[in-house]
């Protein structure tokens, strides 16, 4: 079995090398999120996200505009442990990746997005969750790109260590499955750490890193990106009906 491990540690030791030779991308992404209840399994979410990008050869990744998103939600929590979540519409408007001086000044694509997805979790250990999240896309954008039907699935593992706080590492893998050439079939690939904290009872955020190997649709070559993320999500909080009691004399 020496050789195996002698195997294994090359082929680690060359992924990182390849890593770090690799081109860098630095972003920042922040997204809010209005949550409204309606009885007891729907909830309907609203969502504005904007994302922002290193310059050209620098990586303050709060320098230039990557993306701008209105989005909206449907959920279903139909058990426990399931849950339904459908997107009736999307609107993003994608600035160019900078990788180059004339990025920086390309009007950004629009696009409309259609979604749904079905989102699964286990407990395995008290308090340990086995989370795997699949989701369908179908995108339509403004320039001459065709449309793109997207599968994304995401497997990761979530500790609960209060009620207010929650630890989640997951992967999550983009493949394109209509409207692009054999060649980018693998979109992109997601690597990630989220941490949950619930601030009041209808308040929480998310704050994590994610970082992405991604095939850009213009090139053959993967391009790395580094994200950290701040996501504040606040839920209106439901009505309680009261009575008054009567007291018997």
């Amino acid at each position: 079995m020496d050789w195996f491990k002698k195997l294994l540690i090359t082929a680690i030791w060359i992924s990182i090398v390849q890593t770090l030779q690799a081109q860098q991308h630095y972003n920042a992404w922040f997204r809010g999120t209005l949550s409204v209840p309606v009885g007891k399994k729907f909830k309907i979410d609203t969502e504005f996200q904007h994302r922002r990008q290193n310059g050209f050869e620098n990586k303050n990744m709060f320098d230039k505009n990557l993306m701008f998103t209105l989005r909206s939600w449907i959920h279903y929590q139909h058990k426990e442990d399931i849950k339904f979540s459908f997107s009736p519409f999307a609107y993003f408007s994608h600035y160019r990746i900078i990788q180059n001086k004339t990025d920086e000044t390309v009007t950004p694509n629009n696009e409309i997005r259609f979604s749904a997805a079905v989102e699964l979790q286990h407990e395995i250990f008290k308090k340990l969750y086995v989370i795997d999240r699949n989701a369908l896309e179908y995108r339509i954008f403004s320039n001459s790109q065709s449309d793109i039907t997207r599968l994304r699935a995401r497997f990761g593992v979530r500790y609960e260590f209060t009620e207010h706080i929650k630890l989640t590492v997951f992967d999550e893998l983009f493949f394109n499955v209509a409207g692009t050439p054999i060649e980018h079939v693998f979109d992109h690939d997601r690597i990630g750490l989220n941490l949950e904290y619930k601030v009041l009872p209808n308040l929480k955020f998310d704050i994590g890193y994610i970082h992405i190997a991604r095939l850009p649709m213009t090139s053959t070559t993967k391009l790395h990106e580094n994200n950290i993320f701040l996501n504040l999500t606040y839920q209106l909080q439901k009505r309680i009906k009261t009575t008054k009691a009567h007291a018997i004399g």
